[in-house]
């Protein structure tokens, strides 16, 4: 702890904590074995969009809705095809920031390989892409902060739950657990993004957006460790259904050093969304191929692509169509009829021009709670 004034400000130790790795045996094989798995199923799915597009957008929406915004995952397609008057106006914010969140992750996963460190600027860069033109952009987006923050009910500092380290000690603490996060000491990945994952939110380093940006550094570590092909893995769903043992379990860490509880508790939450995203992969590749034996006999050849490119997304309207084929505009109109017709798609509007459409079969996986997808492997 760090005396200030009138309250205490925490000041983590540098990483790795000393670890009884016994006890994390064996919830470490079984999240391995459960992205083992996973990794395995690129083969089968072929396209890489068909699971990095979805599931991008269901992990900006899960982290999202942890820091209270409201949004729908219908409004996040209905926002990026411009068809924001289907977005009732107390979700456009929040639709925003759940856009904002794909705009820092996929300029984070872009900016990093594995041979790339993650570095200071990288995540000030996400920072800025996470805040600027919503809400907490006040708070300097992109800027570590330079004045004491806390969690708790304001006003009152003095009474929070938790006081991050003093603004001076911030830059240094960063560049400590940068330099964790890129160190190749032996440690399983696995073990060293948890820690890294706890540190982060300890430091605190900017005034806003601290939990959405930890969430999406273990995106990036996942990514950059090679633990899997391609970013299927997101957590923010787990931590969100989860989220008062998400919450103590980083605090019981400060104030009583229970690392290895934090870390179960982080393991579970790999396996267990280790295996949704394999059924939710398995369930889609099931349907693109019911849509394939459906359509591949047809004397058009672009009804079979029109039916695949749903899957990469599932919302549409004629003009997208026409973008996606290469078509004239009146045979993409036919088209979507007829996968109208099919019950493939579903007309959303209820109007007779400017009609926009959803995949209902393919957003339903996407989408529905996994406690409702009967195949659960």
């Amino acid at each position: 702890m760090t005396e200030q004034g009138n309250y205490s400000a925490f000041r983590p130790d540098s990483l790795p904590p000393e670890l009884d790795a016994e006890g994390l045996i064996s919830p470490l094989a079984n999240a391995t074995q459960a992205l083992g798995r996973l990794h395995g199923i690129g083969p089968r799915v072929g396209s890489r969009e068909v699971l990095i597009e979805p599931f991008m957008r269901k992990e900006a929406l899960e982290s999202s809705q942890i820091e209270g915004t409201h949004a729908t995952l219908s409004d996040i397609y209905a926002y990026e095809a411009d068809q924001k008057a289907l977005i009732d106006e107390d979700r456009r914010q929040g639709t925003q920031e759940v856009v904002n969140y794909l705009s820092a992750l996929t300029h984070g996963l872009s900016a990093i390989t594995a041979d790339e460190p993650i570095t200071v600027d990288l995540l000030r860069q996400m920072h800025d892409r996470l805040l600027s033109g919503v809400r907490g952009e006040e708070t300097n987006p992109g800027e570590l902060r330079t004045t004491q923050n806390y969690i708790g009910t304001k006003p009152y500092i003095e009474n929070a739950r938790y006081v991050p380290p003093p603004p001076n000690l911030v830059p240094e603490l960063l560049d400590d657990l940068v330099e964790h996060a890129n160190r190749e000491d032996g440690m399983h990945p696995l073990l060293r993004i948890g820690l890294v994952h706890y540190q982060f939110e300890t430091i605190h380093p900017f005034l806003d957006g601290n939990g959405r940006l930890g969430r999406l550094l273990i995106s990036l570590l996942l990514q950059r460790e090679g633990l899997l092909p391609e970013p299927y893995l997101y957590l923010s769903s787990y931590f969100n259904a989860h989220r008062t043992s998400y919450v103590d379990h980083l605090l019981a860490v400060s104030q009583r050093h229970e690392w290895e509880a934090w870390l179960r508790f982080f393991l579970q939450g790999v396996r267990t969304q280790a295996n949704e995203a394999h059924t939710r992969a398995n369930l889609l590749v099931d349907l693109r191929e019911e849509y394939q034996e459906r359509y591949q006999s047809e004397r058009s050849e672009n009804i079979l692509e029109l039916g695949m490119r749903l899957f990469e997304n599932p919302y549409l309207d004629v003009n997208a169509a026409v973008d996606w084929l290469g078509v004239r505009y009146s045979t993409a109109n036919r088209l979507v009829g007829q996968l109208e017709e099919d019950g493939v798609l579903v007309e959303l509007t209820g109007q007779d021009r400017n009609r926009f459409y959803r995949a209902s079969e393919v957003f339903d996986i996407i989408n529905r709670p996994i406690e409702q997808i009967s195949r659960f492997d």
